[in-house]
């Protein structure tokens, strides 16, 4: 960083100490810097610190404070600009580009009224739809024979362009003969494997952190790498009978994951437990 950087304005100033606040030094190891710097930013944007149309820190100021490249500061801010929630001004500076307060609308904590919204917002594109060998150990929570067949389809869900998940499910062949490429057109898989929402019984889940390999990277249009949130889930019909085994992948860049647990349930395993798998 040459030392004839110019100096911070108050405001410059300001807006940095509340980047570092709880501690913003980027390190080498691990994630790339740049990726770094735009999770900071992002989180600065998501979190309400910087509000619709204030100014972000110069490149000078930030290059300077993170003991930075100025490259690596230009991709932290191209990622943010791409993804829509900073806008550059020539001459000026970025500024945020996105109001959180009205972007982010209260969700449909409901899981059948989370499906139709998915259905009604979301495009779908068919990456394979098979029949195939399942599993071994996906064809266990079926309900399936050693290597039995199942219906093997892989999807991905996007907005305005932008893919949002990775959808990779298996389903026994005696619940899966309404699930075509044009009935996936218009319904809900749920509804063409159970009949109609109405149907759908038991849910169960598990949520894990993990990096993008190439497949997922491809097809969420992110880096190898990238962190992403992986979903593993069961579903059942009305009858108990296991029908869906679904594996999701998003990125934390376009999606968060909401939870509510009703009164009923909160002292109970339904609310989710923490496994830790560590020997002692």
């Amino acid at each position: 960083m040459s030392n004839n950087a110019a100096q911070a304005s108050p405001r410059e100033a300001v807006s940095v100490r509340k980047m570092t606040e709880k501690g913003g030094k980027l390190t080498a190891k691990g994630t790339a810097l740049h990726r770094q710097l735009y999770v900071l930013l992002k989180e600065q944007i998501t979190s309400g610190r910087y509000g619709f149309g204030d100014l972000l820190p110069t490149q000078e100021v930030l290059c300077r404070e993170f003991s930075i490249s100025r490259i690596t500061v230009r991709r932290a801010l191209n990622d943010l600009v791409e993804e829509g929630f900073v806008r550059n001004r020539q001459g000026v500076g970025a500024f945020v580009a996105v109001d959180i307060g009205k972007a982010r609308q209260g969700p449909d904590f409901s899981f059948i009224g989370d499906m139709r919204r998915t259905l009604k917002e979301t495009t779908m594109q068919i990456l394979l739809l098979e029949t195939a060998r399942c599993p071994r150990a996906t064809g266990a929570h079926l309900g399936l024979a050693d290597d039995e067949p199942a219906l093997h389809l892989v999807r991905t869900r996007s907005i305005a362009g932008k893919p949002v998940t990775l959808l990779d499910g298996w389903i026994p062949l005696r619940f899966a003969k309404a699930v075509t490429a044009l009935n996936l057109q218009t319904k809900s898989l749920h509804e063409l494997i159970a009949g109609s929402f109405e149907q759908l019984g038991g849910v169960a889940q598990e949520v894990n952190a993990a990096l993008a390999g190439p497949r997922v990277a491809q097809a969420l249009d992110i880096e190898i790498n990238s962190p992403t949130l992986k979903i593993d889930r069961l579903v059942h019909n009305r009858g108990g009978a296991p029908v869906h085994y679904l594996t999701v992948w998003t990125t934390p860049l376009r999606t968060r994951l909401v939870m509510e647990v009703g009164a009923d349930d909160i002292d109970g395993y339904n609310v989710g437990r923490l496994l830790h798998d560590v020997q002692r």
